[in-house]
């Protein structure tokens, strides 16, 4: 067989990975570990679309209470969280040229993961506290197990790049958010802490929806979306201070939310000006591109605009609050947009790009037959997926607005249609990553252009 022909593609530039990568064997033998992370957040994802249909009646009736409970850290810890922890095993020691501690530990973080994020799933469903808080520990311990590997990498590197500096804010945010909703969960049967239910459990969400994964999100996408959008600007300085402003105000709020202080609205204004900054330092980069849009760019486009529209649902909610009549219905069409439009936009979006281009450099790194990202991607259910989920989600969060059960139900039932397909689709494209041989369609394909 004759030589393969490399010509680069604009996919395989922005998946290729940082130069010295593959000088550390540990740093390019990271292996299949995010891979794993990506097939668990897929799963957590295809069971949080196909069950809330059936959840939305209770999400509207009132959202603290067992299904809604269980739906919400479905998204949160199966999904984002997951999906968030396979990107950094794979990007944080190549960016840093530093290899994580242990990969057997990485493996037997993501098995204790998945066991205590599935307890959690589970207890909150049926409504057993002590099952849940057990559960959460073990979730506690894995994500303990994950700073321990990950946060090494970056300590020498903290104040120095965004990117470095956002993921390290981010994962010290996570620590704080799994400890408060431990002990929240634990204040179930004990009943040892103070302060309003309300109140401990906005510090709990702000800590983890904006202090770890929203911080985490500013910080990968200031690296990775230059690379899919090509623009004519550079990062603009100030990007890293959105970030030290982002965290700022939300240990301010958090601090003040527990504490019960008259200041807490002080800093979520703060916080919501610091998100609008990040808005528009990604706004300006992607009118200035050079390349034209694909779905990856189009997801991130679409995550921002449900952010601007989260900010501003946000806002209402913090002064209707959350046990008014109207509050009610502000907190599941604010969880709507934020954990679907918001985060599940940009997961989805980046993972057109990432998820092949691992997953083929998986395959390389393993002496397996080389893949383009083109051959083990499905591209044409996407404009379907992209249609269904974010149509969905507007319908879903309208519906609740408006107390319209049968509306939100509807939107909910196209945001599982796009979601399913995406599911299917994704997980074709993770299974290169554990099988050596390639369908005939791509072995034996005489046009095949390989990654030189």
């Amino acid at each position: 067989m004759s030589q393969a022909i490399h010509i680069p593609s604009r996919s395989q530039t922005a998946a290729a990975p940082p130069p010295h990568e593959h000088h550390h064997p540990e740093v390019a033998g990271i292996g299949r570990v995010p891979v794993g992370f990506f097939v668990a957040a897929v799963l957590f994802f295809s069971l949080g679309v196909s069950v809330l249909p059936f959840v939305v009646g209770d999400i509207a009736q009132y959202f603290y209470q067992p299904f809604p409970l269980a739906i919400v850290h479905t998204f949160t810890l199966g999904w984002i969280t997951a999906t968030i922890m396979g990107v950094m095993y794979r990007y944080v020691p190549a960016l840093t040229r530093t290899p994580i501690r242990s990969l057997r530990l990485a493996w037997a973080q993501l098995g204790i993961f998945v066991v205590g994020a599935s307890g959690m799933v589970t207890h909150f469903a049926i409504g057993i506290w002590f099952g849940l808080w057990l559960a959460a520990i073990v979730v506690f311990a894995s994500i303990l197990m994950f700073a321990w590997n990950i946060l090494p990498c970056l300590k020498g590197q903290f104040g120095r790049g965004v990117a470095e500096t956002g993921i390290f804010l981010s994962i010290c945010f996570l620590i704080a958010a799994a400890l408060l909703g431990m002990l929240l969960g634990m204040d179930k049967t004990y009943d040892f802490l103070g302060g309003s239910v309300l109140t401990n459990l906005s510090a709990h969400v702000h800590l983890a929806a904006v202090g770890w994964v929203t911080m985490a999100i500013c910080a990968v996408s200031y690296r990775m979306l230059p690379a899919f959008v090509l623009p004519t600007i550079q990062l603009p300085a100030s990007a890293k201070w959105q970030i030290y402003v982002m965290s700022a105000a939300v240990a301010g709020l958090v601090v003040s939310l527990l504490m019960q202080s008259s200041v807490a609205p002080v800093f979520a204004i703060a916080m919501a000006l610091a998100i609008v900054w990040y808005v528009a330092i990604i706004a300006r980069m992607i009118r200035t591109r050079r390349m034209p849009l694909d779905w990856t760019p189009l997801h991130a486009i679409a995550g921002v605009v449900s952010l601007a529209a989260a900010i501003a649902l946000g806002i209402a909610l913090s002064f209707a609050g959350g046990d008014s009549e109207l509050g009610a219905r502000l907190a599941p069409a604010y969880g709507a947009i934020g954990l679907l439009g918001f985060f599940s936009n940009f997961i989805i979006g980046m993972s057109y790009q990432l998820f092949p281009g691992i997953v083929g450099r998986t395959r390389t790194s393993a002496g397996w037959p080389p893949v383009t990202i083109a051959e083990i991607s499905i591209p044409k259910p996407r404009l379907f997926v992209f249609a269904a989920f974010n149509i969905g989600v507007v319908v879903l969060a309208a519906g609740f607005l408006a107390d319209a059960v049968d509306i939100a139900r509807f939107g909910a039932s196209l945001v599982a249609a796009g979601g399913i397909v995406y599911a299917c689709i994704t997980m074709w494209t993770l299974s290169f990553a554990f099988r050596p041989a390639l369908p005939a369609s791509i072995a034996e394909s005489p046009l095949r252009v390989l990654p030189g």
